[in-house]
């Protein structure tokens, strides 16, 4: 089956035409059979009656296209007349009322599906419609739209993908489906970001970055994920401080309520020795301190409870392998040169000296006995 005969969103078939038709004209024609409760001063009341007695009849309204629903309660009294369906006018508007709802299950015209998803449609929606209503104007319509949800299934089980409005193998299209959805995410990361919501950009930029196929992709959202990931932290790290501190001053309002009531109690103790009206005024105190003490204490275990929800949370965070490097690499360190041989001290150039005397004091001896035979010399002629 081509894909071109499959309905999609904004191109309904003639068939899905016919019955949406039909189906305005039932309703057209339910709205003058409807319970209708006329009251005495003129207002006109439609929907169903759900309870009646003797004194008071109670009318289900629906407004906005079923968006807002009223149960309305009316005294017997007020009303000047009661039309009422049929049963077989309200079975008919019930099975018009659940065709509605189908047609929120449609083909896309861009993309595929899952194969669960299409089974779970097939079998949980139109089929079970079908079984709820096995006769009905829209028989033949959901049963041509079973037909083509499995024609569009049987197609991704044979390993094709519908991308762009196209059918293709998914092997081939599988890239660049990965890079549309990256970027999807990434997109929806950076408005999660800027609305605060650091938890939720982490888990999508961890997708991302686990996308080996998108080098660019994965780089656009380590540093990102680095970030959100540092600012989750932290938001929950404040959270956990601001709840520990909430439950620090919840506690001392239970300590101050639990000493009211204490207070109130020793008051009515002693009034029982007086008069009623003592007595009673000091019941009623009583009772407000302990109701205090109550709300005080039911405020605390909510708080505990809020702080424990975030140390999970924070320590989840923690437990994350979250935190990457902004690089796929980083460059290699430059080789150390070598360090100038350090300046000679002054005991080393002794130690060098007595070593050279050592090594030559023959030589030194000749010279020395040849310069004082000079000097003597020299000495004898003057």
């Amino acid at each position: 089956m081509s894909p071109s005969k499959y309905a999609v969103p904004g191109k309904p078939s003639m068939r899905t035409l016919r019955c949406l038709l039909l189906m305005a004209l039932m309703l057209g024609g339910f709205s003058a059979h409807a319970d209708t409760v006329t009251l005495k001063d003129g207002t006109v009341l439609e929907g169903d009656i759900t309870a009646e007695d003797s004194a008071t009849l109670s009318i289900y309204l629906e407004f906005s296209g079923g968006t807002i629903t009223q149960t309305r309660q009316i005294s017997k009294s007020e009303i000047a007349r009661i039309v009422r369906w049929t049963p077989r006018q309200k079975a008919e508007r019930q099975t018009t009322r659940d065709y509605e709802k189908l047609q929120k299950y449609q083909l896309s015209p861009q993309d595929s599906y899952e194969v669960e998803y299409y089974n779970q449609i097939i079998n949980d929606v139109f089929r079970a419609f079908l079984t709820e209503h096995p006769v009905s104007p829209y028989t033949s319509n959901v049963t041509e739209r079973i037909v083509e949800w499995k024609a569009e299934r049987d197609l991704v089980a044979a390993g094709n993908v519908k991308f762009r409005g196209r059918w293709s193998p998914a092997a081939e299209v599988a890239p660049l489906i990965e890079s549309a959805r990256g970027h999807q995410l990434l997109q929806q990361a950076h408005t999660l970001i800027s609305q605060h919501q650091f938890e939720s950009a982490v888990k999508l930029l961890q997708l991302v970055v686990r996308m080996n196929g998108q080098p660019d992709l994965v780089s656009q959202a380590k540093p990102l994920l680095t970030s959100a990931y540092q600012s989750a932290l932290g938001s929950l790290d404040q959270e956990q401080r601001q709840l520990g501190g909430d439950v620090i001053s919840a506690q001392v309002r239970v300590d101050q309520a639990r000493q009211v009531l204490t207070a109130a109690e020793a008051a009515l103790a002693q009034s029982t020795n007086g008069n009623s009206q003592a007595t009673a005024d000091a019941q009623i105190s009583v009772n407000r301190a302990r109701a205090e003490l109550n709300a005080a204490q039911s405020n605390v275990e909510f708080l505990k409870g809020q702080l424990e929800v975030v140390k999970q949370k924070l320590a989840a965070m923690k437990s994350q392998v979250t935190v990457v490097e902004t690089s796929t690499s980083a460059p290699p360190a430059p080789k150390p040169q070598p360090a100038p041989p350090p300046p000679a001290s002054q005991p080393d150039v002794i130690t060098g000296l007595v070593a050279w005397v050592k090594n030559n004091w023959v030589a030194m001896g000749v010279i020395g006995a040849v310069i004082l035979f000079l000097i003597s010399r020299l000495l004898i002629k003057d």
